[in-house]
């Protein structure tokens, strides 16, 4: 007589739940890598060239890449009509995080300017309450609150160490909500590379816009076009990942895998630069990371018993 356990409806759903939550990971992981070297490739091309001719050139190299994989993966497909309007959404989005995020990144640590971007499951949180009218009860506003504490740790207004632009780095955070919590109204059937060419190719179209108002001086010498092809292909990467991350599992799983971001870029900003945040500094970062995490695990528990009311 066999041991197996019958496979009902509740376990198959379990099942694939639990795949999804396991791709969702892994994706947002490589999305993570992807983004935070890029970044770095940004910061070495940003050290003798235009922040527009930055975006625009890697835009080409990463819309190009996208168009391949498009091509390869026989995924080339109209968008429809109703996916429109929330891909407006991220594009819009994604233009003023970029033009904002990298200002900041320019001029500051690479890991200062990217632990403020770590706020960000707060940000999602107060939107939820406000905008969706979620409750959030006193344990989630005490870390929201804690990890805007730790935000101000890292920026620190009115101190000597106060770099003005971190607050570019900050208001970033409003339009990556934005891009964000627009993936999730983009119909699934459309394909995850389509979602990101087109996005891509709209911030290529900024970068263009952003060369003509800054005036065309010359093209990235072959170091400078190398790093951008670098920076081109692991964008395409990042932004791949993470719009598939955001489409696939439970949001309150793979979220935390995010703060992954963190290490790598206090092992580039070591390696590459020098960096080494001051405790203060530190001690914010890890006050954001905490806080958030803490959100997410909030979350977590709130669902677990949302399903065991809804099973009684």
């Amino acid at each position: 007589m066999s041991d197996a356990q019958p496979d009902t409806p509740a376990v198959s759903a379990a099942a694939t739940l639990l795949s999804e939550n396991r791709r969702g990971i892994i994706s947002m992981l490589i999305a993570m890598f992807g983004f935070i070297t890029n970044d770095a490739c940004v910061k070495l091309a940003g050290e003798t060239l235009p922040l527009g001719m930055i975006i625009f050139v890697r835009g080409m190299m990463a819309s190009a890449m996208l168009a391949a994989l498009a091509v390869a993966m026989r995924q080339v497909k109209p968008i429809p009509r109703t996916a429109w309007k929330p891909l407006g959404g991220r594009i819009v989005g994604e233009w003023f995080a970029t033009l904002l995020y990298l200002t900041a990144l320019l001029a500051m640590p690479l890991a200062n300017a990217t632990a403020i971007l770590q706020a960000m499951p707060l940000v999602m949180t107060v939107l939820a309450a406000f905008l969706f009218k979620e409750k959030v009860g006193w344990r989630r506003w005490s870390a929201i609150a804690c990890g805007f504490v730790g935000m101000l740790m890292v920026v620190q207004p009115g101190m000597e160490g106060f770099d003005s632009n971190a607050l570019y780095a900050v208001a970033a955070l409003g339009f990556v909500a934005l891009r964000d919590l627009s993936n999730r109204f983009i119909d699934r059937d459309v394909p995850t590379v389509m979602v990101t060419l087109v996005t891509m190719i709209a911030a290529t179209g900024m970068g263009a816009v952003m060369v003509l108002i800054e005036g065309f001086e010359r093209w990235p010498d072959a170091r400078e076009m190398a790093i951008l092809a670098a920076a081109g292909g692991f964008l395409s990467i990042g932004y791949y990942a993470i719009t598939d991350a955001m489409r696939t599992g439970e949001l309150s799983v793979v979220a935390l895998f995010r703060y992954s971001i963190i290490v790598w870029a206090f092992v580039l900003g070591y390696f590459i630069w020098g960096d080494i945040p001051g405790l203060l500094r530190l001690a914010g970062i890890v006050l954001i990371v905490s806080s958030g995490l803490f959100v997410i695990y909030r979350e977590r528990v709130k669902m677990r018993k949302l399903q065991a009311a809804l099973k009684a």
